[in-house]
């Protein structure tokens, strides 16, 4: 047990490229998709015993990619910044996400689904959240 926490940053560090990679992986395959629906990852039977009604089942479905887009963005810069790749710091990993959110509705834009300018500026959002909440967590460190 005293092996491993000895070792954990390096732990974390290769865990956090595994799982970088994973999702680029997941995010790539979804991007280049000609349409992509998100209703089979959610559980309408579950909701169904919740009494959710089924107006807001439908609106989830139809903006759960918003949430994705917020969200992807914002652990993608997060993981990017554990797995401690060389020479790039926590602005330069802001900068790469924000860079892949407009190269993938660009790319959307060429397989027939269309540039989305409110998915793009979510992605950027994102990205700028998850910077700003880990700069202020390594502030409050140094302090």
């Amino acid at each position: 047990m005293l092996m491993i926490m000895k070792h954990s940053p390096l732990y974390i560090k290769w865990f956090s490229r595994c799982l970088l990679l994973a999702l680029i992986v997941s995010i790539t395959y979804i991007v280049i998709q000609p349409s992509y629906n998100f209703s089979h990852w959610i559980n309408h039977g579950l909701l169904k015993k919740l009494n959710i009604p089924y107006q807001w089942v439908l609106w989830g479905e139809q903006h759960a990619d918003k949430f994705l887009h917020f969200f992807g963005a914002a652990i993608l810069v997060m993981l990017i910044i554990k797995s401690q790749l060389p020479f790039i710091n926590n602005r330069l990993a802001v900068l790469l996400v924000c860079s892949l959110c407009l190269i993938a509705e660009i790319a959307q834009l060429f397989i027939g689904r269309g540039f989305n300018s409110i998915d793009l500026l979510l992605g950027i959002l994102g990205s700028f959240m998850a910077y700003l909440g880990i700069k202020d967590k390594y502030l409050k460190v140094i302090k």
